[in-house]
């Protein structure tokens, strides 16, 4: 593991420990509000160590399901993740990897994109467009349900604001509405590009390319030692990204099981 990726799962670690409730043990880390339980990054373990499959198991079974959580949700850091793959799946776990991008350190900051104008914008300000975005679009079925819905907005309205890094958001507004955003989190000389999103009625037309690159810029005028962000593995913005100036660095497994609700 490069120290890119260490510090930047560090970052991501320290985030999560700023709201809730922490639990730390041999095999890692367990994240757990359950205030919000539906929302699945605000309730998951944590594997940084190199515990077997049924210990991992073990811990989100007594930990998520101890606070009558319907999921089991653990994120395995590389390298441990390819040693634990097998074994998570045969316990019932779908299986799937968040890229982490590092910006480059000889690239050049990305250009503004023409005729698209990004301004920033409070937490507030993107509650509305990120409710249309659950409500609406073809990845977020689970958006559907009012109370997930909810938990997901307050979630995203508040997490940042409850932690050590700063937080701007960059957007691109049409007719007073947000219809696309990105946000910044900067702390300790680390900077995420994070919750990057352009609603489906507005896509095609560089508005997520532009904010992402708006947010880039400010995080390089911080001059921070690592600047990242994160994305599916299975998905395109990645490959936006690195038009942008980041590579991969490494990866994180995620593993989710669903459960019965008990009686």
């Amino acid at each position: 593991m490069t120290a890119d990726l260490q510090r930047a799962f560090a970052f991501e670690r320290v985030m999560h420990s700023a709201v809730g409730r922490t639990v730390t043990a041999a095999w890692g880390q367990a994240f757990l509000d359950p205030t919000l339980p539906r929302c699945h990054e605000r309730n998951f373990v944590w594997a940084g160590g190199d515990a077997g499959a049924t210990v991992l198991d073990a811990a989100a079974e007594r930990l998520l399901g101890g606070a009558a959580l319907l999921h089991r949700r653990i994120t395995v850091e590389e390298p441990h993740d390819a040693q634990l793959r097998a074994g998570l799946r045969a316990l019932g776990y779908d299986g799937s990897h968040h890229v982490f991008l590092a910006f480059a350190p000889d690239a050049p900051p990305p250009a503004p994109v023409a005729g698209v104008e990004v301004v920033e914008v409070g937490a507030d300000a993107v509650v509305p467009a990120n409710d249309h975005y659950l409500r609406t679009d073809p990845d977020t079925d689970y958006g559907r349900d009012d109370v997930t819905r909810s938990e997901l907005l307050e979630h995203h309205r508040a997490y940042a604001a409850a932690g050590p890094a700063d937080e701007r958001i960059f957007a691109v507004v049409v007719a007073g509405a947000v219809v696309a955003w990105a946000r910044l989190w900067s702390a300790g000389g680390v900077a995420q590009v994070e919750d990057v999103v352009c609603l489906a009625e507005h896509r095609g037309r560089g508005y997520g390319r532009a904010v992402v690159a708006a947010a880039t810029r400010a995080a390089l005028a911080g001059r921070p030692e690592l600047t990242f962000i994160v994305a599916d593995a299975d998905d395109w913005p990645k490959e936006l990204y690195g038009r942008l100036g980041y590579a991969p660095i490494g990866h994180l497994g995620v593993y989710l099981r669903l459960v019965a609700p008990r009686g």
